[in-house]
């Protein structure tokens, strides 16, 4: 693939990094959220609220940078090719984890499976794009 095919695939994931981000304020939280986190001890709480807001964060970022900086990023500089494995590992990370955090119990309606589908397509897509630019060959 030509590097500006490369630019034009950065630059949708980057969109749809936001895309997941703006999504993901309107999933539904698992019941009895609240008191399941009150339950807890503060210090948990308050980490369960840092760590959303970190990856919230994070993917903002992600996506920022993919739109802004698709042409670096495709370059194959050190750089651009770190930051791409970052990425990579970042949802490959997130992709791997997806089962293991069983969802499906509150995947209720057909809109929730197929968002969840999607979000899985994305993480693995992800994944394989910015891994290929972060390994392939100069």
């Amino acid at each position: 693939m030509s590097d500006e095919t490369w630019i034009v695939l950065v630059r949708v994931a980057g969109a749809l990094h936001l895309v997941t981000l703006a999504l993901a304020t309107r999933t539904p939280i698992p019941p009895d959220w609240e008191s399941n986190l009150a339950a807890l001890p503060p210090v948990h709480r308050r980490f369960a609220v840092v760590q959303n807001a970190y990856i919230g964060l994070t993917i903002a970022a992600l996506g920022l940078l993919s739109l802004g900086c698709a042409r670096e990023l495709v370059a194959s500089t050190p750089l651009a090719r770190g930051v791409c494995g970052g990425i990579a590992l970042f949802w490959g990370g997130r992709a791997a984890l997806l089962p293991w955090l069983d969802v499906r119990p509150w995947l209720t309606t057909l809109w929730l499976k197929l968002g969840y589908a999607c979000l899985v397509a994305e993480c693995v897509g992800f994944t394989f794009v910015f891994g290929w630019l972060a390994l392939r060959p100069a």
